[in-house]
């Protein structure tokens, strides 16, 4: 379902109570009013920092007063604090807080509370660069680390990408699960053999090449094809974080990958350097390096950095390939590669590696075959850290900001995320419809309602849908302002379909005016809001969130909807 195929709009608004107040439901088409009541927002960034040694032991015990928080550079006061310790063990004493602060204090109940302290782990596979042998080598630990690690309360999910996007298993406690489909997916092919196959093949042109501009077109139509590929795979591991943004708790996504080179296609150029060497009848050759240059995909990966620091998500990148890579020399190849050409293909995909790791406040695993290792360090990081709180500034825009963490003691290292969004209310609700669609996580405590009637074939081949979103009158907070009480609230709503799919987020805002001599008569009814979207066929999901003007409650439900005609 593409955005155009699904629309939410208004077609009536009525209050299930006396018709007295149905009167009100005209309110929406009145002008704009200002704001209800002037309000201050106090409103906290929160940054999760792992300390360590010089030798890479967590550091525990230490207070806010240790640490510096800078924001676009500029040094802002700590205001809340707290430290996780031991978090495996599942005790709920494992918060410990810091000393009163001058702010708002976070203790262990609040972060309990606010699902804080819930852990949630992606592992997001990518078929498309992995040689099997190397991706199930990782299993092996993958699957001791879900079973050791996971404690009550903590979720995972299994994502697979091989020129399409997978979602082997959605979110659950459920260890087996995740096991068994880890041991279902090494049974599959992975497109890694294919790409050494194609990497071969252009290798074998560049030797048989008459020139060294018929090598350099070998290389640079190979380049590109990489770089197709990694768009995709972009394109691909940034939408699923951006259905996580909404999603509460401590996010971590595990990539493990042999691709997202930084340069496409950097070891073909450098290969050619080789070659050249060798070919008398190519004449004068150029710089092929400088060639290889036009072809970097810097702004990509950083783009991935950038959406897991928007949506909260701390990344923890796997090279499978672990020291050797995936098998450049072997008895296939007609001549072994030179050290610099298979250095150049190795550390083409350990930077962005390393790269997104270190813009998360993650960790790279290159050039090792311990994952265990691996997983043992995510284990700690997600066991020992601290959480700082600061002030948020008046301004709530979508803009990314960059934010440090510097220790007072040298010997400490610090590592979290390098930026953030502090997300405006809308695109925050936005996020949380989004994430409803998908996941269940959402809490409701408008405790809104949302029903459905029988869809209606239009002459189109789509179905029109009718929805009722029911408000308890209890909920929506109306403060009074002369001979009314007012208040109002937003509407959110997308849908998606039997493929995953997702419609755009429609948003709705709507006043209401109610005379002070009626307010009684509210008490323990609902107001109703209808809309009508027009679905494709076939089994869909409705995602509604409700956000009231006043207090900023929230309320989110789903509905499953069968599109077919049921007469």
């Amino acid at each position: 379902m593409n955005s155009k195929q699904l629309t939410a709009f208004v077609v009536a608004l009525s209050l299930a109570a006396p018709p007295v107040l149905a009167q009100q439901t005209n309110a929406q088409k009145e002008p704009s009013v200002p704001a209800l009541v002037e309000s201050v927002e106090v409103r906290v960034i929160n940054v999760d920092v792992v300390v360590t040694d010089r030798k890479g032991k967590p550091v525990t015990g230490l207070k806010k007063d240790d640490f510096d928080i800078l924001e676009n550079g500029r040094p802002v006061k700590v205001t809340n604090f707290y430290e996780v310790k031991n978090a495996n063990a599942a005790a709920p004493s494992t918060v410990t807080t810091g000393p009163k602060t001058t702010g708002p204090a976070v203790g262990a109940e609040d972060v309990e509370s606010q699902q804080d302290l819930r852990r949630r782990i992606v592992f997001f596979i990518d078929n498309l660069s992995l040689h099997p042998f190397n991706r199930n080598r990782v299993f092996t630990s993958m699957k001791k680390f879900v079973a050791e690690t996971m404690r009550p309360g903590d979720e995972a999910m299994i994502a697979t990408w091989n020129r399409s996007m997978k979602i082997r298993v959605p979110f659950t406690t459920d260890v087996t699960q995740i096991q068994q489909s880890l041991d279902g997916i090494a049974g599959e092919s992975a497109f890694g053999l294919s790409n050494i196959s194609e990497r071969r093949s252009v290798e074998g042109q560049i030797r048989d090449a008459q020139s060294y501009s018929d090598a350099l077109g070998a290389a640079r139509q190979y380049s590109q094809s990489v770089e197709h590929d990694l768009r995709q795979s972009v394109e691909a591991l940034n939408g699923l974080m951006a259905t996580l943004a909404g999603v509460q708790g401590k996010k971590i996504l595990v990539l493990t990958s042999e691709g997202f080179p930084l340069q496409p296609g950097r070891e073909m150029f450098y290969f050619i350097d080789d070659i050249a060497r060798q070919k008398s009848n190519w004449g004068a050759a150029g710089s092929s390096l400088l060639e290889s240059m036009s072809f970097d995909s810097t702004p990509l990966i950083q783009s991935i950095a950038r959406t897991a620091n928007a949506n909260s998500i701390t990344l923890y990148t796997l090279h499978a390939g672990g020291l050797v890579g995936a098998g450049t020399n072997s008895a296939e190849n007609q001549q072994p590669l030179s050290y610099v050409a298979q250095e150049a293909g190795l550390t083409n995909s350990t930077e962005s590696l390393r790269l997104m790791a270190d813009l998360t406040g993650g960790v790279a695993t290159v050039g090792t075959n311990n994952f265990s290792g691996a997983f043992d360090k995510i284990e700690s990081d997600l066991s020992s850290y601290y959480s700082l709180g600061y002030r948020a500034g008046t301004e709530r825009v979508d803009r990314q900001r960059s934010v440090q963490v510097r220790m007072h003691n040298r010997n400490y290292i610090a590592r979290s995320r390098k930026s953030f969004v502090e997300k405006s209310v809308d695109t925050e609700m936005s996020d949380r419809v989004i994430a409803n669609l998908f996941y269940d996580q959402n809490s409701n405590d408008l405790k809104i309602t949302v029903t459905t009637q029988q869809p209606l074939l239009t002459d189109d081949g789509l179905y029109k849908v009718p929805v009722e979103i029911h408000i308890p009158m209890e909920s929506i907070t109306l403060f009074p302002q002369g001979e009314v009480y007012a208040g109002g609230f937003t509407v959110f709503i997308a849908a998606s379909d039997k493929n995953g799919d997702m419609s755009d987020v429609s948003r709705q805002e709507h006043q209401l005016r109610i005379p002070q001599s009626e307010i009684e008569k509210t008490k323990g009814k609902y107001y109703t809001y209808s809309a009508e979207l027009l679905m494709n066929k076939g089994r869909n999901r409705i995602s509604v969130g409700v956000v009231d003007e006043i207090s900023k409650t929230t309320g989110f439900e789903k509905q499953e909807v069968l599109a077919a005609d049921l007469r």
